[in-house]
């Protein structure tokens, strides 16, 4: 608070109330506006600064949100690396209290909540509506609408539907009232997840994320490029227009020829073309997609690995001499359950299936309890009537 910093300051350089006040106004105001119980005017806030040998930036900006600006810059910065979710959040940790009124303790708030996306959700939703309740303060439209929309991800990995319904439904969105580019491409990238959960509207959703891209090509605003043109190749996929899928992807790679596409970026391109693969049952597709995972050895993919490997040992009609089994690939999945049980719809979903799948060829079976009970948490629809339809013919 601006009270406390001329106090610190001034206590800091060893100078009195009546030092500093002198010349500028009364000993008693000077006490006032340390306590927090009056305003200078701009002029004697000016004084006041010269008076401690400090510019007015620094009577005006409290330190620690300078302190937090640069935390969320650091972790947001591709030069600095990349950090795990639980690395960020232990680097916010000593910015959550004490509190103060300012932007960056808002996004301190947002960015710790994200971080805990897999390890605590619950306590994640509960930095959210710290951080909305800050933005709300500060009359921050497009940053609250951010939050309500990292919520309602939240809401959908804890399977929690019709609540995250009703928030979309809650927000605050104006045709009047513009949104800034990035918020209005999250608000319509949710709009298209919405209609594929709810009742497998793809086409729909074909529609958000065509109208999001030419949004995009209209304001020359390419934040979430990638993942509009993923999304759509997925959903036309589902649609079986193949064609379109790969068409998709392929300006996303021509895209990637003039931007610095991240090692991620392309991962999830590679991940997105494998899942295509699995739709068309396209052997030497998902064979393609699975040796550039094994390529990236990252550990977070070992699933996605174990997954593409059910299809090829199972697909496997011309007999290629493959140097992993069904056993290894289902333990594959299950190692990595807590990346994926804590993921999208799809991912999980998609998992089961395989495990599913898996477990008509007999392997697996000791736990088809298990993925019973996970398949109950998915929303109804069509990956949900796949997997127990599968899960069917196993009695």
């Amino acid at each position: 608070m601006l009270g406390q910093r001329i106090k610190s300051l001034r206590k800091a350089k060893k100078l009195t109330q009546s030092d500093v006040a002198d010349g500028i106004m009364t000993k008693s105001m000077l006490s006032m506006i340390e306590n927090e119980k009056a305003t200078p005017s701009l002029p004697a806030l000016q004084s006041i600064a010269h008076r401690l040998h400090v510019s007015i930036d620094a009577l005006l900006i409290d330190p620690r949100a300078v302190e937090m600006k640069q935390m969320i810059e650091k972790i947001n910065s591709t030069a600095s690396g990349y950090y795990a979710e639980g690395q960020i959040a232990t680097m916010l940790e000593p910015y959550l209290e004490p509190a103060i009124n300012s932007y960056w303790q808002g996004q301190i708030y947002y960015e710790y909540g994200s971080a805990l996306r897999f390890s605590d959700t619950e306590k994640g939703l509960h930095y959210f509506d710290l951080a909305e309740d800050v933005f709300q303060q500060l009359g921050l439209r497009d940053e609250q609408i951010k939050v309500q929309i990292s919520k309602v991800y939240f809401l959908f990995f804890l399977r929690r539907y019709e609540e995250a319904y009703r928030k979309i439904d809650g927000m605050m969105i104006f045709q009047d009232v513009p949104l800034a580019h990035e918020t209005f491409l999250d608000y319509q990238m949710l709009q298209a997840i919405r209609v594929s959960v709810i009742n497998d509207n793809w086409s729909q959703s074909i529609v958000f994320l065509r109208e999001g891209i030419r949004y995009m090509r209209e304001k020359g605003v390419y934040s979430d490029v990638s993942n509009y043109h993923r999304l759509l190749a997925l959903f036309l996929s589902l649609e079986e227009d193949y064609e379109a899928a790969e068409f998709e992807l392929e300006k996303l790679r021509h895209f990637f020829l003039f931007t610095e596409a991240t090692a991620l970026d392309q991962i999830l391109v590679d991940l997105t073309k494998g899942s295509i693969a699995v739709h068309r049952e396209d052997y030497a597709g998902i064979r393609e997609a699975r040796e550039r995972l094994i390529e990236v050895e990252i550990e977070a993919c070992l699933h996605y690995i174990g997954y593409f490997e059910v299809y090829l040992c199972l697909w496997n009609d011309s007999k290629e001499e493959l140097t992993f089994d069904l056993p290894s690939a289902v333990s594959k999945i299950w190692r990595n359950a807590h990346l994926w049980r804590a993921g999208g719809e799809y991912d999980h979903a998609m998992m089961l299936y395989a495990l599913a799948f898996a477990m008509q060829a007999g392997v697996g079976l000791d736990r088809q309890a298990e993925v019973e009970e996970l398949t109950t948490q998915l929303s109804p629809g069509h990956f949900k009537q796949k997997i127990e339809q599968t899960l069917a013919r196993l009695t």
